[in-house]
């Protein structure tokens, strides 16, 4: 990352700048350009509170200052996911020149971008093909990446649910089994229970005293 930043003259001849542009608007955007966050790509994480912080502004007022670019005058994008933001223009004033050190210094900030789409918004103020090849590539290759990602999901998701499917029809047979066996038990103790008792109806018994001499006086 360089220790300064280009902001050109022009920047004060702008119609929109000179028109449309609040003395609160400019401090905001000059900050844009220039704080210690900026990388040479123009696309770089800061947070909210670090914004109102730096300028004195309040969360409310950054947030209405947001809105106003992002909405109104259509100069940065900011994902509040990943809390990067990108500048539209910056491609023109900070992306002009070539050399080893520029193109290595852009290859490897791009890797940290965390959100690609941010690159198509500054891809227009570049004029330098060589770095309009390099952001393509980022994007072509995130995209291929997030296709690859969406199909392990589908895959990892298709083989769970196959995995469980599976599961489910191991234990519905194991408590069929289980099922079917105690009641096997359960039949064949209540068939050995009555056939003892059928048995115990018909099991001689010696006669008593009584009955034997009953039957001497007849």
């Amino acid at each position: 990352m360089a220790i300064y930043r280009h902001v050109h003259v022009e920047f004060w001849k702008d119609p929109k700048v000179l028109e449309e542009l609040t003395p609160e608007d400019k401090l905001f955007f000059i900050y844009l350009l220039t704080n210690p966050n900026t990388t040479q790509i123009g696309v770089y994480k800061i947070t909210k509170k670090q914004i109102a912080f730096e300028l004195g502004f309040s969360i409310e007022s950054v947030n209405v200052l947001m809105d106003r670019f992002i909405n109104n005058y259509g100069l940065i994008k900011y994902n509040n996911d990943t809390r990067e933001i990108c500048l539209k223009n910056w491609g023109k004033y900070n992306l002009n020149k070539l050399g080893k050190p520029m193109l290595d210094c852009v290859r490897s900030e791009l890797k940290n971008v965390d959100d690609k789409s941010l690159l198509e918004f500054i891809k227009p103020s570049i004029s330098k093909d060589e770095i309009v090849s390099l952001f393509d590539e980022a994007i072509y290759l995130d995209k291929v990446n997030d296709k690859d990602n969406h199909k392990y999901n589908d895959r990892y998701t298709l083989s769970t649910q196959n995995k469980k499917e599976k599961e489910n029809k191991k234990e519905n047979k194991n408590i069929g089994e289980k099922s079917n066996g105690s009641d096997i038990k359960t039949t064949r103790e209540f068939k050995h229970t009555v056939l003892y008792e059928e048995e115990n109806e018909y099991i001689y018994k010696k006669p008593s005293e009584e009955q034997l001499r009953y039957a001497r006086e007849l």
